[in-house]
């Protein structure tokens, strides 16, 4: 791949491949087992990146898996444009997959069978009964598209193999089989050839079926319910999602509380967070250095009976609020009727004519200059463009449902990163604005997107800006913004090899100089050729051992009499092995190394010139089925990451926090966490309401005094509260010592995270409430404490790793506590402060059980 995957997406796509060994292996040996893999990740997070890794890994192979080359993808949606889209996602993600082996079924596609080793994109209308083009034979077709599949299937079985994309839509059967359950299942099909002439060909099931899906119900029912097929789930995990920073950390939904009309204010207000919004990420750009800088889009979804008049008002709204949207161009349509929109805009108090141009969805993410793309329905399906951050929805609280949707289809990060800087957190958010929607029908928005959500985003209903309280001594800020946070590396290395060529690459392209004249990209390598070198001159006559018997293949001649047909005798014979034999070798020895590994170490014998190709060949796969090869390259490649940390830890500290960032990554060691200071930012954005969700009504949220940051007028905070957490708030602000309190956020880089294993998953703790106190002697004192409900399963590993956390910074805390209200309703407290070893976090991480838990904290622990 192009790039490294984010932790999930490579697990995601390592399990489909495995999963693909075993439902071929089960088709072989039983025709009549027919397998569904349905891939499940939520929308935002990288399904097509996914299915490029497991196009890739499926053609060429893996470290743990053969590739398979002869094998055929057909790659079904209902939408030309997605497909589309999805062919230049694969170009992009893949650095192995070319554009000569997507192919997508045009009209002039006319063959018995499909290519192996290609992916056909087709979408199914093709072949619907009014398609004559793709179905209908005669003159200018000699095979029906439906005889394509059918034959395929007959010849390849299990080299064939269906991926269906968004596979929940056309699943479910209605009065009679939809077209892609008759490709999924097979069927009888009148295959029409002209003069109202027909014939029927019968077309065997699919036996391997690949679903995507956010929401893949539909499809898993549909394929539980085939005859003679299984289905196997392949789940992306959420939290992993979440933390990968794929997508938006919040979505903050706004309405007028006013009975009064409020179009044209609220397109103001929107106009103005664009704005904002750009500033910001010029603004990120210059203090990060980094060279992306993306252009944030206004999306307005218009009623369906919308006039051209009306959208002649949208856009002098548009025109008048910033003089972004003066260009001809920077404003677009997307409606389904695909003529220009002919208005008058009004500019310097002159009336200008206007063309609001038609764009295509899958365009709109290249189109720099679009500022803004009034649209219907059309976006809400299969749309994928990140810069999208900001919506107005014009349309009534009947049509709640579909605004929904559109939310989830504009939650995705434009840099496929989480924002980490404080000062720039409103990046990480979305903003809706819902003019025609009173209380009562927002909460029907909100509820219906909690409701159908595939991913768990936090929805703040009219959030306003929280200020730094006046009343907050300096010196609680100072304290806070010592604290160390804890963040798992969103990438995840799948080797040291791939650590340390990373590292080199990073340290090339930020122009730090070699010691010894060369760049830390030919040292990485050169590291990499010797470590391997060195095995092989330990592991010599072992190795040459191996390389000479792949030399050869081996294999026994037998005869026959050819009367009695008896066995008369075998001769064991020899045959040089061929080329291509050798050149699949080759191909295995690069599976099995990381990285370009098997590459660089076969180029330099070429370079050395003391053997010939195949002898070059046979060595390369000997030390690469070696384990004392794999060992090594991680032992020495870590030992290397680690020296370059400690020379160039002065100098990485200096550069800008996105570089920081990357070389912070790298320099953790596989599977643990990068640690970095807490920084607040002057404000933060805080929901004042709250949705119901056992009444369904929106509420206005409490108010609080003593929280960091504030209302400015009121020097309160807006937050809403458990019964456990409200007690500990209450004990806190009892105390006449208290100076402040922070209410920790979940997510977001002014929150503090701890990172904790839970079922070798990585993840993160928020641990709830930070207090600052008067120590009595001028000094602030720090307090953080965390009620958790114990009966929950992630109780015992979140505690454990909290403490280990604070044992591991405990200076920087008076008292660390974690909460519990116990079977007899009281509240208990375990000190986690004050710990010097880690016997504690082990008994936390055996207590799994309520019960277990409850135990523990009458053992060690006291009243709060």
């Amino acid at each position: 791949m192009k790039f490294t995957l984010a932790d999930y997406q490579t697990e995601v796509a390592d399990e489909t491949l495995t999963e693909l060994g075993f439902a071929t292996q089960r088709h072989q040996a039983n025709p009549g087992r027919k397998t569904a893999i349905g891939i499940s990740a939520p929308t935002g997070a990288g399904k097509t990146v996914i299915a490029s890794a497991v196009l890739e890994g499926l053609f060429f192979g893996t470290q743990t898996t053969e590739p398979r080359p002869e094998t055929t993808v057909l790659w079904l949606t209902d939408d030309a444009e997605l497909n589309e889209q999805s062919r230049k996602k694969i170009l992009a993600s893949s650095d192995r997959i070319n554009m000569n082996m997507l192919r997508t079924v045009e009209s002039d596609f006319d063959q018995a069978e499909f290519t192996p080793g290609l992916v056909y994109f087709l979408n199914v209308q093709k072949l619907g009964t009014g398609a004559k083009r793709h179905i209908q034979t005669g003159d200018a077709r000699r095979y029906s598209l439906w005889e394509t599949i059918g034959n395929t299937i007959k010849q390849r079985g299990n080299s064939f193999i269906v991926l269906v994309d968004e596979a929940h839509r056309g699943a479910t059967e209605k009065t009679r089989p939809t077209i892609l359950r008759r490709i999924l299942d097979g069927a009888t099909i009148e295959v029409p050839s002209g003069s109202n002439l027909s014939r029927t060909i019968i077309n065997p099931p699919v036996p391997i079926v690949i679903g995507l899906s956010a929401t893949p119900k539909k499809f898993e029912d549909a394929m539980r319910g085939a005859a003679g097929r299984s289905l196997v789930q392949v789940t992306a995990d959420v939290q992993k999602v979440r933390a990968s920073g794929l997508i938006k950390e919040r979505i903050n939904v706004s309405y007028a509380v006013d009975d009064q009309p409020s179009d044209d204010t609220l397109i103001r207000q929107a106009v103005a967070d664009l704005d904002r919004s750009d500033r910001q990420w010029q603004q990120w750009a210059r203090t990060t250095g980094s060279s992306a800088d993306p252009v944030p889009l206004l999306a307005i979804q218009v009623p369906d009976l919308i006039n051209d008049a009306k959208i002649g008002e949208i856009v002098q709204t548009l025109t008048d609020a910033s003089e972004s949207f003066n260009d001809a161009d920077s404003v677009a349509h997307s409606f389904g009727e695909h003529a220009p929109i002919h208005t008058t805009t009004k500019l310097s108090g002159v009336d200008m004519p206007r063309v609001i141009q038609y764009i295509a969805p899958t365009s709109i993410s290249q189109s720099g200059n679009l500022r803004a793309v009034i649209f219907k329905q059309s976006l809400t399906t299969g749309w994928d463009c990140p810069r999208a951050e900001v919506m107005v929805s014009l349309r009534t609280a009947q049509e709640h449902t579909q605004i929904a949707q559109l939310i989830g289809r504009m939650v995705r990060n434009p840099l496929a990163k989480k924002i980490e800087e404080p000062e720039f957190d409103d990046l990480n958010a979305v903003d809706l604005y819902l003019p025609h929607f009173n209380k009562t029908e927002v909460a029907m928005v909100v509820k219906s997107f909690m409701d159908s959500a595939d991913i768990d985003i936090p929805i703040q209903i009219n959030p306003q800006r929280m200020e730094r309280n006046p009343e907050i001594p300096q010196t609680v800020w100072e304290a806070l913004n010592g604290l160390t946070r804890e963040q798992k590396p969103v990438r995840r290395f799948s080797s040291n090899v791939n650590r340390l060529v990373r590292l080199g690459t990073l340290l090339d392209n930020a122009d730090f100089e070699h010691p010894g004249g060369l760049s830390y990209t030919e040292e990485s390598r050169n590291a990499v050729v010797e470590t391997l070198d060195s095995v092989y001159r330990q592991n010599k006559v072992a190795i040459d051992r191996t390389a000479a018997s792949l030399l050869e293949v081996s294999f026994e001649m037998a005869t026959f009499d050819q009367h009695s047909g008896a066995e008369t005798g075998t001769v064991a014979r020899t045959a040089a092995t061929s080329q291509k034999n050798l050149r699949q070798l080759m191909d295995e020895a690069k599976r099995r190394l990381p990285d370009a590994a098997a590459a660089w170490y076969s180029t330099s014998l070429v370079i050395a010139g003391d053997l010939e190709w195949d002898e070059i060949i046979v060595r390369t796969v000997a030390l690469a089925r070696s384990t004392e090869a794999k060992e090594a390259l991680e032992i020495g490649c870590s030992a290397r990451v680690e020296s370059w940390r400690r020379n160039t830890a002065g100098a990485v500290a200096r550069l800008n926090p996105t570089q920081r960032q990357d070389f912070e990554s790298i320099f953790a060691p596989i599977g643990s966490a990068v640690a970095t200071h807490l920084k607040m930012p002057p404000t933060i954005s805080q929901k004042t309401q709250v949705l119901n969700k056992e009444t369904g009504e929106i509420e206005s949220l409490p108010l609080y005094p003593g929280h960091l940051y504030t209302l400015p007028e009121t020097n309160l905070f807006p937050d809403k509260f458990t019964g456990w957490e409200q007690s500990v708030i209450t004990a806190e602000q009892a105390s006449d010592t208290l100076l402040g309190w922070y209410r920790n956020p979940t997510g977001g880089g002014h929150s503090l995270s701890v990172h904790y294993l839970d079922s070798d998953a990585s993840k993160a703790l928020y641990p709830d409430f930070i207090f600052f106190h008067d120590d009595g002697e001028g000094g602030v004192a720090v307090d953080l404490v965390d009620p958790h409900n114990h009966s929950l399963a992630d109780a015992a590993p979140k505690w454990s790793a909290l403490a280990r956390y604070v044992r591991e910074h405990d200076a920087d805390f008076r008292r660390a506590s974690i909460v519990i209200k116990d079977s007899a309703d009281e509240l208990l407290a375990i000190q986690l402060s004050g710990q010097s070893d880690d016997r504690l976090e082990l008994r936390l991480a055996e207590s799994t059980s309520k019960e277990s838990m409850e135990q523990l904290f009458r053992e060690v622990g006291g009243i709060y």
